[in-house]
């Protein structure tokens, strides 16, 4: 059996995986320990003794060393690239203490693409482009700087003779999603809380829903690929829905009135990966549809 490092395990990666181990679908991947590192602990009310959890509630930058493990999940998001810089080579001395070397992955984000203008699928083949990341505002641009920045260290240490791998992630839904600041998890709140379904005037917006056990099952087989030359996976899914109509989908399920609020007109917004190179390499699949997804909120 293995074990499984979880840099960063507060926010919705870490505690999709960790679900995923309390649910016993981590088995297949033969995990039967998982360490987090984060500055809290996770709240977490249920019963399970097939997976062990153990917390490490430090801030990354004071941990003198770190279990021996087969794989780690670097989740850690920084708001400051030198903030990245300070715990990355902490990180990188953690293991360089270690008697046998894990396989990496991080997790990175389809915002180094860029702001995509054109109904067109994202595809690991386009190069980073700059003037694109600087089309987005705001956090969101530094957020994707942080990623590039961290994309680029973890190539260099596939050079230094480490397996790693990265995950560009998209969106992603699931029990864990609430509470995030995305649209649709906003409204699924309102749904649930019994009022009206509403958002802005998004004609143009697209985006694609992988649901969070997916999202794990393709962490994990991904996670197992690292190897020296750092391979690079889009994690999201390719079946774009309009912002506009996912909102009367929502409402219709919650059986509740959806109501646009009116604004200017947005530019075209589609933030959907191609996940081909998953598909054939990996042999990946959507096995949750976005139906099936929402659902699960109403059982």
């Amino acid at each position: 059996m293995k074990k499984l490092l979880i840099i960063g395990g507060s926010g919705l990666f870490g505690k999709s995986i960790i679900d995923c181990g309390i649910d016993k679908k981590l088995i297949k991947h033969k995990i039967d320990k998982i360490y987090i590192i984060s500055r809290r602990k996770i709240s977490n009310k249920r019963k399970y003794k097939h997976i062990k959890i153990d917390y490490i509630t430090k801030n990354i930058e004071i941990i003198k060393k770190i279990p021996p493990i087969d794989y780690v999940i670097y989740a850690l998001k920084n708001k400051k690239i030198k903030s990245s810089q300070r715990h990355f080579d902490h990180f990188i001395m953690l293991l360089k203490k270690l008697s046998k070397k894990p396989k990496i992955l991080f997790t990175s984000s389809g915002a180094v693409y860029g702001k995509n203008k054109n109904k067109i699928k994202i595809s690991e083949n386009l190069v980073i482009n700059y003037e694109k990341i600087d089309q987005l505002k705001g956090y969101k641009r530094k957020y994707a700087l942080e990623k590039v920045y961290i994309e680029n260290r973890f190539i260099e240490l596939g050079l230094s003779n480490f397996n790693v791998s990265i995950a560009r992630c998209f969106n992603f839904l699931g029990k864990r999603s609430l509470g995030d600041g995305q649209a649709i998890g906003n409204m699924i709140t309102e749904g649930l809380a019994k009022k009206i379904i509403s958002i802005n005037n998004s004609k143009n917006v697209y985006r694609g829903y992988l649901n969070t056990d997916d999202l794990v099952d393709w962490l994990m087989v991904i996670l197992k690929k690292s190897n020296k030359s750092c391979p690079i996976f889009n994690v999201g899914s390719d079946r774009a829905i309009n912002i506009k109509l996912l909102g009367k989908k929502i409402a219709k399920i919650f059986h509740k009135k959806f109501k646009l609020k009116k604004i200017k007109k947005f530019e075209t917004d589609y933030y959907v990966p191609s996940i081909n190179k998953a598909k054939k390499l990996l042999k990946l699949k959507i096995s949750i549809n976005l139906n099936d997804s929402l659902n699960s909120f109403i059982k």
